[in-house]
């Protein structure tokens, strides 16, 4: 399951000396509306990386974050 968008931000970054880049951050809803889950994308040259994580304690214990298909297409699933 993937929850519904609530923030979208784009910023730039001067960069490491390879020219500048942008940082885009995603807020969703977490499933019990008390957090956020928060996708990451730092898209600097020569530095570039992608994250997604759980900003819930209520969450975190039920549910993992599942990126097998690339952050962009994360899911949630209970935690066994």
């Amino acid at each position: 399951m993937k929850t519904k968008l609530t923030n979208s931000i784009a910023k730039g970054h001067v960069g490491y000396g390879a020219g500048p880049g942008i940082i885009e951050l995603l807020e969703y809803e977490c499933p019990c509306g008390k957090g956020k889950i928060v996708e990451e994308h730092d898209i600097i040259p020569g530095y570039e990386e992608h994250f997604v994580n759980i900003y819930c304690n209520d969450c975190c214990d039920k549910y993992e974050l599942n990126i097998d298909l690339g952050v962009h297409s994360w899911n949630l699933h209970k935690s066994s």
